[in-house]
């Protein structure tokens, strides 16, 4: 169902705005230039939107929401259904793509997270962490692991999210500067970073980390 002409117009808004945001940076891109890019008055965005901050905390937490929704889907539909369906695999068909498809979002939220101005509450990359990665603890008690949260926490975030991030937000980059072909270098990507998941999440690796345990084993 095609959206209505209001719709139209405020997701050019955010479109422009992200765009723009990722380019030029955050602080740099006005109101002005908003929607001299979009091709609409000043007017029409503040019908739709109070500041400039509110357009980027629409931006951040559509972002969130999406990325909530496939985490779901990847969990309904390949782990929690304990079908046979590869780390490697769903890297490939659902959490890069999504994650290349919103390369802008997360370029800004890393960009105006590292400021040294106080974050604000609509822009924490770990705000983005924190409401995604509480998904994954809803499987751990289907494998009968118990982790102490604030290591899963720092290991989630700095083994996991910050090396798919980082990967997003450089890959193109780094085929230019290395003549790489992005396709290659991605497959790469995703075969090494599927080894190191696996071996943080396997069984043997529990007794290795500090934080997580496993319930003893029942006696005969």
């Amino acid at each position: 169902m095609r959206r209505k002409p209001k719709e139209d117009v405020k997701q050019k808004i955010l479109d422009t705005a992200e765009m723009l945001f990722a380019q030029r940076g955050f602080d740099a891109t006005g109101i002005e230039l908003i929607a001299k890019t979009a091709g609409i008055t000043k007017s029409l965005i503040y019908y739709y939107f109070d500041s400039k901050d509110a357009i980027l905390s629409q931006l951040f937490q559509d972002f969130i929401t999406e990325s909530i929704k496939i985490k779901k889907y990847i969990t309904e539909n390949t782990i929690a259904d304990n079908s046979q369906y590869h780390v490697e695999q769903i890297l490939k068909d659902h959490t890069l793509p999504f994650l290349m498809s919103h390369k802008d979002i997360i370029k800004i939220a890393f960009t105006e997270s590292v400021k040294e101005a106080p974050v604000t509450p609509h822009l924490n990359i770990f705000q983005y962490f924190d409401q995604n990665f509480q998904a994954n603890f809803e499987l751990v008690d289907r494998y009968g692991i118990q982790y102490n949260q604030d290591f899963a926490n720092l290991n989630g975030f700095f083994l996991f999210w910050a090396p798919l991030f980082s990967f997003v937000i450089f890959s193109d980059e780094w085929c230019e500067y290395y003549h790489c072909d992005l396709k290659s270098i991605t497959d790469l990507f995703i075969a090494e970073y599927a080894k190191m998941y696996k071996l943080l999440i396997s069984p043997g690796a529990a007794s290795a980390i500090p934080g997580k345990t496993q319930e003893p084993p029942k006696k005969e």
